[in-house]
């Protein structure tokens, strides 16, 4: 019965690591559109891209890993259709794979500039490997750089190239950075973190063309400003990779749609990670969720049901982002909050808990651990809260939760 993994980013990586951990015999194939061995995905705006990662640190696992454990690994090869009908996939080089069991690991794909100028050698993306590469070959000839975007990735790649000592000008096309994740106290943090490391930001500020330049580009942007660039780094979001789900036949919605166990609308094919669209038990809604701890999580699941060994997903979502010397730790979804309750150590130690119906969904920690770990772990178990012990930084966090856990 052999198991073919399409992806080998943290999603399909893990799904092989837990197929052999879990009992399966058979073959096992990882396919990796990709050349280089697969690697981890957070450092590339963070510690790769400032040269602090060497590359084999990189690796998900090393090269000797997928030997021991009998699953082939097949670099530089890119699937181009999923025939459901007799199990089996089409590569780009003419050959063809016959499946048991499919696990789609197609992960999301870069939201791409689409104004004026936007194929300039100078534009930069930072999802893929060769991403971070083609900026770290340019960075002792860079000076200044334009960040586009007021996400994570557009906040770590501003904040590891002041690091490297480079005049960064973000641009956030919102009243505020982190608008769509985050509430307006954590946004406060960041926009005071990255001025005081001497980013200029711009908010409500989009880029409408880049010209070349006689040295480098000049980025226009919608406040009639001309910023003067080396390089341009673009993080404005990520879409789902499903386009081969969908030509099989599968069913999709903002991602491949799947089960409690990971199963897609046919019953020889799984997805998991950045791709997949599913119904999250806590929040009672379709959610698709970025984050390495669930495409990992997932990869358990749907091991498991390949194994025979079914068991439903209900995991609580966490995340992570570490810029200059912050690290933000979110643990649940804090969409649709109607209420907040802060925790403040210091000015640079808080929680920001998030409330909906006065059901405690989501908590953002700053440089709290131990709240970040202890939210975590009863996020899922919980009627209700005092709030006023919940903010009393005076009280144990684990005393605040257990009277209610029972725990």
């Amino acid at each position: 019965m052999s198991c073919i993994i399409i992806g080998a980013s943290h999603a399909g990586v893990q799904a092989a690591v837990n197929l052999r951990a879990q009992g399966y015999k058979d073959s096992i194939t990882l396919i990796n559109a990709e050349s280089v061995m697969p690697y981890q995905r957070p450092p590339l705006s963070k510690a790769f891209l400032q040269d602090a990662l060497p590359e084999q640190r990189l690796w998900l696992r090393p090269e000797a890993f997928y030997q021991q454990k009998d699953i082939t690994l097949m670099l530089s090869t890119r699937v181009v259709s999923i025939n459901a009908t007799d199990n089996s996939i089409s590569l780009e080089n003419g050959n063809s794979l016959n499946y048991c069991k499919l696990i789609i690991a197609t992960g999301a794909s870069i939201r791409r500039l689409t104004i004026p100028g936007s194929e300039l050698p100078q534009i930069h993306y930072l999802r893929d490997h060769k991403d971070t590469v083609g900026i770290k070959e340019q960075i002792n000839n860079i000076e200044k750089v334009v960040v586009i975007g007021g996400g994570y990735i557009g906040l770590e790649a501003a904040a590891s190239m002041a690091k490297l000592g480079k005049k960064v000008t973000l641009l956030i096309n919102s009243e505020r950075p982190l608008a769509k994740s985050t509430c307006t106290i954590v946004s406060d943090f960041f926009t005071k973190l990255h001025k005081s490391h001497g980013i200029d930001i711009k908010l409500n500020t989009q880029a409408k063309s880049i010209e070349k330049a006689a040295q480098g580009v000049i980025v226009n942007t919608s406040d009639d400003d001309a910023l003067a660039a080396d390089a341009v780094i673009v993080g404005i979001g990520v879409t789902p990779e499903q386009s081969l789900a969908e030509n099989a036949g599968l069913t999709v919605e903002n991602g491949v749609c799947v089960n409690e166990f990971m199963r897609t609308s046919n019953e020889d094919i799984y997805a998991i990670g950045d791709c997949v669209s599913f119904y999250h038990p806590l929040y009672k809604k379709q959610v698709r969720i970025e984050s390495v701890q669930n495409a990992t999580d997932q990869s358990k699941t749907a091991a498991s049901a390949i194994c025979n060994q079914p068991t439903p997903y209900n995991a609580t979502p966490w995340f992570w982002s570490d810029q200059f010397d912050a690290k933000l730790q979110i643990a649940g979804l804090s969409d649709g909050y109607d209420d907040t309750v802060i925790r403040e150590e210091s000015e640079n130690s808080f929680a920001v808990f998030y409330f909906k119906a006065k059901q405690l969904i989501a908590v953002d920690t700053m440089n709290q651990p131990k709240t970040f770990m202890a939210t975590r772990k009863h996020l899922t178990r919980l009627v209700e809260v005092d709030k006023q012990l919940l903010a009393d930084t005076n009280v144990n966090i684990n005393h605040v939760f257990n009277p209610v856990t029972g725990a």
